[in-house]
């Protein structure tokens, strides 16, 4: 009886110290002969985002937030599939390395996102991307505010 008290406090105060952590939650993105489905998500801190059908794709951000770890596996294919975790809120933009002449780019937009924080994101993306990698710049253009 004592080892489930216990146990209820550390679930509890989990719950209120991580609360993402709890509500986690696992989004797909399939990778088709030239595109990313679906090219734009929409997910919460803490959440997981797996790349499927990845055997002659690769997905590797290149638009971060502030603070942001990369993720993806530049310029190696994974296989199968691959597991990202964005670890900030804002706006991630991922690309097909392969494949981007075709403009295979992918969006992920973390947490809540103001019509401010996409033209940012679309300022940085006007300033920062060269050459192909702007094509992030037209999905940047599709993302819906969600405050």
């Amino acid at each position: 009886m004592k080892l489930i008290n216990i146990l209820g406090k550390i679930m509890l105060v989990s719950a209120v110290l991580f609360p993402n952590l709890v509500n986690a939650a696992d989004h797909a993105v399939n990778a088709q002969a030239r595109e990313f489905k679906a090219a734009i998500i929409y997910i919460q801190l803490g959440d997981s985002v797996k790349f499927n059908n990845m055997t002659s794709h690769n997905a590797v951000s290149y638009l971060i937030p502030e603070g942001g770890t990369q993720f993806g596996n530049k310029g190696k294919f994974p296989g199968g599939s691959f597991t990202a975790q964005p670890n900030k809120e804002g706006i991630w933009g991922y690309v097909c390395e392969p494949h981007i002449g075709f403009g295979m780019v992918g969006i992920i937009v973390v947490g809540d996102i103001s019509a401010d924080d996409v033209a940012a994101a679309k300022k940085k993306a006007i300033e920062t991307l060269k050459g192909p990698f702007k094509r992030l710049i037209g999905k940047i253009n599709k993302i819906k505010p969600t405050i």
